[in-house]
């Protein structure tokens, strides 16, 4: 068996990887949102 910090290691890697493709995903509409939203701003000044 190996150390607990080696254990702690490995498992937050396994629980990083799959996260990834999530964080990426949620930032891409966040930025999707934030341009739909200043698009209304722009329309709402007219």
């Amino acid at each position: 068996m190996g150390t607990n910090r080696k254990r702690t290691k490995a498992i937050r890697s396994r629980k990083t990887k799959p996260n990834k493709a999530n964080l990426k995903a949620k930032l891409r509409r966040i930025h999707k949102n934030s341009e739909i939203l200043k698009e209304f701003a722009a329309d709402e000044e007219k």
